[in-house]
């Protein structure tokens, strides 16, 4: 495969990256807090990215950013989750995942996972905390009554997030590996990463597009309430 398909795939997701934003940006004053740390993670996303194009073009190592980029990917998605936990245990149990995925990450650096190399294992935890936040606040959610899921911002949301991290779990964990054995292979198959992004980013304009208060979030206030 060309790297000048490569290139037209990584701009084609950028350029819909930064339309999703922009309508985000648009509804700001009407987006919920949620929405809200979206917006946030999709804004700090463009930036990086802008960065890395930047320092690549300039031949500057950016593995660095990829893992601090981790970190704050994680603390926004953690508060996405935390605002929709569906009780006090589990907002407890996300606070918890994410401190103790911060000091593993900080001890990475020092020891088994340096800034000079991929996050394979940093990047990998980070995955299996979204997935399973993610995934355990969906199915609370899905077991809700009264409660129409194309008009809800949390399915959207959150729906998003788990498929990403679900789709690109192993791919991601893979990285160096294929990065030294087949180069060729891992450029082949990089547009896919390009493609779940795009995914992911349709689930989250349809919650952008959503109205401000959607249906749902009512009876988690009360769920938890109830602990």
């Amino acid at each position: 495969m060309s790297l000048d398909y490569v290139y037209v795939a990584l701009y084609a997701y950028q350029v819909f990256v930064g339309v999703v934003g922009f309508i985000g940006l648009r509804r700001y004053k009407q987006l919920t807090l949620p929405l809200r740390f979206l917006e946030w993670y999709i804004i700090f996303s463009l930036i990086i990215d802008i960065v890395i194009d930047i320092m690549i073009h300039k031949k500057i190592h950016t593995y660095w950013i990829g893992q601090c980029f981790d970190v704050v990917e994680l603390l926004l998605f953690s508060g996405i989750f935390y605002t929709w936990r569906t009780s006090k245990r589990n907002g407890f149990l996300i606070w918890i995942g994410f401190v103790a995925y911060l000091l593993i990450w900080i001890v990475g650096i020092f020891t088994f996972e340096p800034l000079t190399g991929w996050e394979n294992y940093s990047g990998s935890i980070t995955q299996l905390l979204q997935i399973g936040f993610g995934g355990w606040i969906l199915l609370g959610i899905l077991k809700e009554t009264n409660i129409v899921l194309k008009k809800d911002i949390r399915f959207w949301v959150l729906s998003g997030i788990v498929l990403y991290a679900s789709a690109t779990f192993f791919f991601f964990g893979l990285f160096t590996p294929m990065l030294v054995s087949n180069r060729k292979l891992l450029r082949a198959i990089w547009p896919l990463n390009d493609a779940f992004i795009i995914m992911q980013y349709i689930f989250f304009l349809r919650a952008f597009l959503c109205k401000p208060v959607s249906a749902g979030i009512t009876n988690t206030s009360q769920t938890i309430q109830k602990e």
